[in-house]
């Protein structure tokens, strides 16, 4: 076995592992039954997986130009990543769909929280002993 066949194989080997990445992730998605779980499953899958596919195909075809590709695809990538999910999770949470039962949502505590105005006095400023309130009840969960 030659160099270049080993090259090929290790190559070949990579972009198999950014496939099988996204077969996890695919069957997260029948898995999951929660809407942001699934959007867990397929954010997370995301990033490596195209990003393992790209750096076998350029060790398929190595140069100077593929490696700057290379580069600012995998940068594009991990960075639209991370946001694309979190925007599609926010705007899920935003529109109403609703949890898992079994799961904890902080989010709605916190903003039942800054609702609450029975602790605001009449002129229209929260008072100040709050912070030293609620500093000392023990979190409801």
């Amino acid at each position: 076995m030659d160099i270049n066949s080993l090259h090929t194989v290790a190559a070949n080997f990579i972009i198999l592992l950014g496939v099988l990445v996204f077969v996890v992730a695919a069957g997260g998605l029948f898995k999951f039954r929660d809407t942001y779980q699934r959007i867990s499953a397929v954010g997370t899958a995301a990033g490596p997986g195209i990003s393992l596919i790209v750096i076998g195909v350029f060790l398929t075809v190595p140069s100077w130009q593929n490696a700057v590709q290379l580069l600012i695809i995998i940068f594009l990538q991990l960075s639209t990543s991370s946001i694309g999910t979190m925007s599609i999770a926010r705007s899920a949470y935003l529109t109403g769909v609703k949890m898992q039962p079994g799961y904890f949502d902080q989010l709605a505590e916190d903003q039942a929280e800054v609702e609450d105005t029975s602790d605001i006095d009449e002129d229209g400023d929260i008072a100040q002993e709050l912070g030293k309130n609620r500093a000392q009840e023990p979190p409801q969960y």
